[in-house]
């Protein structure tokens, strides 16, 4: 009497079709994963001027003039600290760095009063995608809370950029 040598192929063959979905879930979400400009948040994100209507000129504040306090509000180890440490070599005023009261999904809010707009202007031209938010406080201090989304400031050279191109005068205004 001879014993059947034969293996089954079905423990083989279920391992293989496991195999190749759980390859095609991970392709799958490679390939449709959000790049990290398409972060989403509460407030629309704000486009910088490219231009000044003509007879209309924004006077901003040199950076020194301007007390900026920072939020983390993306949950990552001591960010605000870091940006508050940046924006200070940059020259602008800082307070005292903390964490925000909820985090924040976009790359950042800049909340001012009435009296902060302009300050609040300038420095989004340091964090371009940042929504500006206008709150009803009567001081010239800036509150800057940053999101998930945040990545980096701007370079100097980006700053200096865009704040020349923003005061050129629009050529169809």
């Amino acid at each position: 009497m001879s014993t059947s040598t034969a293996r089954r192929p079905l423990p083989a063959l279920a391992f293989l079709v496991a195999l190749t979905v759980l390859t095609a879930i991970v392709w799958w979400r490679v390939l449709h994963r959000p790049d990290g400009t398409s972060a989403t948040s509460s407030a629309p994100n704000t486009v910088q001027p490219t231009c000044s209507p003509v007879g209309q000129k924004v006077t901003l504040p040199k950076p020194a003039a301007v007390t900026v306090t920072v939020l983390n509000g993306a949950g990552r180890y001591q960010l605000a600290t870091q940006v508050t440490a940046q924006l200070k070599a940059r020259g602008f005023k800082t307070g005292i760095p903390t964490d925000a009261p909820s985090p924040l999904a976009g790359i950042g809010q800049i909340q001012y009063g009435k009296a902060g707009k302009n300050g609040a202007t300038l420095l989004g031209y340091y964090l371009p995608g940042a929504a500006l938010v206008a709150e009803s406080r009567s001081d010239a201090a800036v509150t800057l809370v940053l999101g998930a989304a945040y990545h980096a400031l701007a370079t100097p050279a980006a700053v200096t950029k865009s704040l020349a191109s923003a005061a050129k005068p629009c050529a169809n205004s």
